[in-house]
């Protein structure tokens, strides 16, 4: 078997271990709700949940330069083509889960569910949209 296809067998790994991670976190966060549920003004939710979003906005369009600087990394011309392309999946993976970052220390200070939510959604549809990809590696 080829070295890169067993990379790239990897990088799926990694790339679910991280959703994994992610969904594991926001799940845990859930079976915590019913114990901080507090009754929040909307003025409130919308400032984080505005927050949220213009994070989400930041970091997508930083994680997507990660991502288009980093890719595809050609094996023949370089000689650490993996760690170049593991930092890649590492840096655009982790800008782009900034938004739940954000929602989570928002949800541990004020409690809104609506908030949190908002994070994961915009975070988890980001890591669908940066999935490794078979022309990443040439």
């Amino acid at each position: 078997m080829d070295k890169r296809e067993i990379y790239r067998r990897r990088a799926k790994q990694f790339y679910y271990a991280f959703l994994f991670f992610i969904n594991l976190v926001f799940f845990g966060s859930l079976a915590t709700y019913p114990f901080f549920n507090l009754p929040l003004p909307s003025k409130v939710i919308l400032q984080a949940s505005l927050i949220v979003i213009l994070s989400a906005l930041l970091s997508f369009l930083l994680a997507f330069f990660v991502r288009k600087r980093s890719f595809p990394v050609k094996t023949a011309q370089d000689i650490w083509w993996s760690y170049t392309a593991t930092k890649g999946y590492f840096w655009s993976f982790v800008i782009s889960s900034v938004p739940f970052a954000i929602a989570f220390v928002i949800y541990l200070v004020i409690a809104s569910f609506v908030v949190l939510f908002l994070g994961y959604l915009l975070s988890f549809c980001a890591l669908i949209l940066l999935r490794p990809k078979e022309e990443d590696i040439e």
